[in-house]
């Protein structure tokens, strides 16, 4: 045996353990097509670190606690909308947890709104938090609401709210803004403008019907046709004039086609088209149409929107409409009306229409004006003397930013040519000139280091700056400005993009507050926070916590890169809005793009309607506490609820609760004890109120014993009606047991029977007992004890129905018993009838009634059901019956009156016709419901006719037919 040294080698084997022990345990590891799962100490899988259940790989964390609930968004007005800021606290003062996403915020149109998918308006990816502006027309209200990077939600932040967007007022437009040397006086006249002297580069375009004379009533269209071939005034729809096509010229022409004039567009705007037209009764050709012709900048067509019709040849005026959406690329839009590809005849067109289709509620009244038009392009040199008065400046279409400093003072404007109403700051709300960057504009005020460049965020152009600087330097880039007073508040909104190499501090827009001076009052501000180089396009947005200083006249729209040291930073899509009703304290109601916020008068928020808070509507009490909520769920919190309705799934709680039984209606119980012997003697009297409708069980219990082991005890149930009962009062039950001397025997009768069979209204009860067949002398005691009570009741056991059977004597040969039913039937078929005449296939299935204009007269509507109906009720004796019936509409807002009859077509007809038995039915708008028909349903005629005979405005409405999302249905309850 060789010698081994045991020591050394025990040693060595130490060295060895040490060594793998401090070692990493998987340096030389890896995982192929597999995860590794972390679980905390309770065994809750927590992360998933390698492949994914998708495909992808990474680190997921799952499960992680909801985060904490956010504090209270702020909200304040802007115009169109509301800015909602939230200041990065959480209730309770928690800390942000280590997992934050995101905070989502939602927006509700009533208060205590409910958070769901659809209120979702933006985010906010900051725990540090921020302002968001939220599109908005009315006042609306705010909440919040965490995710943690496992997509837990937390609680919805308080609600914050109604606040709604800020007005544009023609005192907006700056004092001093235009320029005497630029126009003589009095140079702004009507009769001095040339027609098309000034395009749509030169003037804003209005609200209302964007076409210049679209009934070609004025000088306008004198001065359109001129030149032009086969283009002639004929008379108008209802009106002295209108235009007249002739057939197409020699190839290679399509057709006659006139442009009427160029607008302004931009990607994704939508217009609304509508005009009237006729051919003549020689009219050949293809069709006849109006259309919007995209062009770019460079004047080169993308793409057409066209309304087209093809009228019958003779036919009345025909008017037809469609919307249109402009392309990407699009700056213009050329307005053509054209009689395509005919060969004879001619076509005529009138009433021209179109009008900006605006999204979401975004466009103000008086808001259209300041960025249709750049800064300066109208000068004096461009108008000949007195060519320009009110009628040609289109409605708040011109203000400071469109002239130069001094260009225009009083003098140099006719009197009565221009008032407020030709006056309005921004287009749709938004202060941001020109916000998307697309038109000369922009290019006109272009600086050093500040560059248009090509694409922007969903849309053609972006402006870039340069950050390059060898310090660390703010660049900033002014938009526009906008007249302010002290206490408003700002809503503002960019989309940024920071490219790879890009080092600095932030990217910013905000808005710097100044007084009459000149002076710097302060700054509003939204920034991008920690947004990571090179992370592709973002948004910033909210409502900075500044309001407008004390002394403020001015607000200066910039956007900045601060810290700047290298690389660039891209803006797209500004928005600067005025957070409406905005003032420094005191009651007010603030309406911002994240909804809306009322304050009392100590300034205390007092109804709250916003995204992003713990509850869409939230009302608060003298405390500050909420009184009546509803959260993203659904779930209505209040303290007391009265209503004088109630329905669920169209039928009256009160009825739903009908069907069920109510339970014992009197009650009596016993514990002493009645002796009687061969004659009737009275025990318990019970009263109750019988309802015909009602099914009732009468009970008595008690123990009874006796002097003899023979012979029988008769206890027997009496009704007096409602006259005091006697042992001579009708029998209604009677039963029977044996006597058994000195011992306790059970006594139970019962009996059941509807309140129609007793009668309704009083009924006194007397429970009556005597001996039969026993030896004289015999007594019986009829009681109850404390260990043993007696106890006499009735007890309502829901609604009446009908004694279904019969007897059997077990042979197979009895008839089968009645079984009461009650089963629903869709509707089949349903159709309108003008004039309660023939069938109206203009509306389908839908169900009309009453008389809205002399072009359908009193309308009627007929609902046929399945023929299973019929074969069910053959032979069958209806109980009840019930129509259900969904109104969406209602001439009058507070609904009308629905007129039931009957009818028995097996099919739609093609005519109208029905019974003369009515019964007439109060309706909301937007009301389904169910009504009882019995009285009126004929076992003959069991179609239903909407039929009110009436031309009184409270019967024109609208029911939901066969095929729309609330068809009428029958609820039929019959035995058979």
């Amino acid at each position: 045996m060789s010698d081994i040294d045991i020591g050394a080698r025990l040693a060595a084997l130490e060295r060895q353990i040490t060594s793998l022990q401090r070692a990493s345990r998987l340096s030389h590891a890896s995982l192929e097509g597999a995860a590794i799962q972390v679980y905390d100490e309770s065994g809750s899988l927590r992360a998933v670190v390698g492949q994914q259940a998708d495909g992808t790989s990474g680190v997921i964390a799952v499960n992680g606690p909801p985060p904490p609930q956010p504090s209270r968004p702020f909200a304040s007005p802007v115009l169109g909308g509301v800015a909602v800021t939230w200041d990065g606290s959480f209730l309770e003062e928690i800390a942000a947890p280590l997992d934050f996403a995101r905070v989502e915020l939602h927006i509700g149109a009533t208060d205590g709104f409910i958070i769901s998918d659809a209120t979702l308006r933006a985010t906010m990816e900051s725990p540090q938090g921020g302002t968001l502006i939220i599109a908005a027309t009315e006042a609306v209200y705010f909440r919040l609401m965490a995710r943690n990077t496992s997509g837990a939600a937390s609680d919805p932040s308080p609600q914050a709210g109604p606040v709604g967007p800020a007005l544009v007022v023609a005192q907006d437009v700056l004092d001093g803004i235009i320029d005497s040397t630029k126009l003589a006086e009095e140079a702004v006249g009507r009769a001095q403008l040339q027609i098309g002297a000034v395009g749509y580069n030169q003037l804003g375009i209005g609200t209302g019907n964007l076409v210049p004379d679209p009934g070609f009533e004025g000088e306008f269209t004198d001065q359109l046709l001129v030149g032009k071939t086969g283009w002639s005034l004929t008379a108008g729809n209802t009106s002295p004039r209108g235009l007249k096509a002739g057939p197409k010229g020699a190839a290679p022409s399509t057709g006659r086609a006139l442009q009427i004039t160029e607008l302004p567009a931009s990607p994704g705007d939508r217009f609304f088209l509508a005009f009237d037209t006729r051919v003549s009764t020689d009219w050949v050709g293809d069709s006849v149409r109006f259309f919007m012709e995209w062009q770019n900048a460079q004047g080169a067509v993308v793409d057409y929107a066209v309304l087209t019709t093809t009228p019958v040849a003779g036919g009345t005026w025909l008017r037809v409409n469609r919307q249109a959406q402009a392309p990407a690329g699009t700056v213009k839009a050329a307005v053509w009306i054209k009689n395509h590809e005919a060969t004879a005849g001619f076509a005529e067109f009138d009433n021209l229409e179109i009008r900006t289709v605006v999204g979401s509620g975004m466009v103000l009244a008086d808001s259209i004006g300041a960025t249709e038009i750049a800064a300066a392009s109208i000068t004096g040199n461009e108008m000949v003397a007195k060519t320009l008065t009110a009628r040609e400046v289109k409605a708040q279409s011109l203000t400071g930013n469109e002239m130069a400093t001094n260009f225009l003072v009083a003098r140099h404007v006719a009197a009565g040519t221009l008032n407020a109403t030709h006056l309005a700051v921004g287009v749709d709300g938004n202060l941001a000139s020109d916000p998307s960057f697309e038109g000369a504009y922009s290019v006109s005020r272009l600086v050093a280091q500040w560059t248009i460049v090509s694409p922007g965020r969903d849309s053609a152009k972006a402006m870039s700056v340069d950050c390059t600087s060898a310090t660390a330097t703010n660049k900033n880039f002014t938009l526009g400005q906008f007249p302010a007073v002290a206490g408003q508040k700002v809503w503002l909104s960019a989309d940024y993009q920071l490219s790879a190499d890009w080092v600095g501090t932030r990217a910013a827009v905000y808005v710097r507050w100044d007084d009459a001076a000149g002076t710097v009052l302060g700054y509003s501000t939204i920034h991008s926070g920690t947004t990571a180089a090179g992370s592709g396009w973002k948004t910033m947005s909210g409502s900075p916590a500044l309001t407008a200083p004390a002394q403020t006249v001015t607000g200066w729209i910039r956007i900045a890169a601060d810290g700047s040291r290298a690389g660039s930073i891209q803006f797209d899509n500004i928005v600067c809005r005025i957070v409406i009703g905005s003032q420094a304290s005191g009651t007010r109601a603030e309406l911002s793009p994240a909804g809306l916020t009322l304050f009392d008068d100590d300034g205390d928020e007092r109804v709250s309607l916003v995204t992003g808070k713990a509850n869409f509507l939230t009302i608060s009490g003298e405390s500050g506490g909420a009184v009546a909520t509803i959260d993203d769920l659904g779930n209505a919190g209040f303290n007391d609820l009265s209503v004088s309705g109630l329905s669920v799934a169209g039928t009256r709680l009160d009825s739903r609760l009908a069907q069920s039984p109510r339970g014992l209606v009197a009650v009596s119980r016993q514990y002493s004890a009645v002796s009687g012997g061969g004659t009737d003697y009275g025990f318990v009297e019970l009263a109750f109120q019988a309802d015909v409708t009602r099914m009732y069980r009468f009970v008595i219990n008690c123990m009874y014993s006796a002097t003899a082991d023979s012979g029988e005890v008769h206890v027997t149930l009496r009704d007096g009606g409602g006259s005091t009962p006697s042992i001579n009062s009708p029998n209604i039950q009677t039963r029977v047991f044996p006597l058994a001397k000195d011992a306790y025997r059970p006594i139970h009768v019962e009996f059941v029977t509807s309140g129609a069979t007793l009668g309704g209204g009083l009924h006194r009860l007397l429970s009556t007992f005597r001996t039969m067949w026993a030896p004289a002398g015999t007594t019986v005691t009829l009681f109850g004890r404390a260990e043993l009570p007696g106890h006499m009741y009735v007890e309502d056991i829901g609604p009446a129905i009908p004694d279904t059977g019969v007897y059997n004597t077990g042979g197979g040969t009895a008839t089968p018993p009645k079984q009461q039913y009650e089963k629903y039937y869709a509707a089949a078929w349903s159709g309108s009838y003008a004039n309660r005449g023939a069938y109206n296939s203009y509306y389908n299935n839908q169900c009309l009634q009453g008389y809205y204009s002399s072009n359908n007269g009193i309308q009627a509507s007929l609902i046929g059901f399945p023929a299973a109906l019929n074969s069910d009720l053959a032979g069958a004796a209806i109980q009840q019956v019930q129509l259900y019936l969904y109104f969406p509409h209602w001439y009058n807002n507070s609904g009308g009156t629905a007129v039931v009859r009957v009818h028995g077509h097996g099919s739609r007809p093609g005519s109208f016709s029905c019974e003369g038995n009515a019964l007439g039915f109060g309706w909301g708008k937007n009301v389904g419901k169910w009504v009882d028909i019995t009285s009126i349903f004929d076992g003959n005629k069991r179609g239903i006719a909407l039929d009110p005979q009436n031309s009184a405005a409270t019967y024109y409405g609208r029911a939901e037919g066969v095929g729309e999302g609330h068809p009428p249905q029958l609820k039929v309850i019959y035995v058979k």
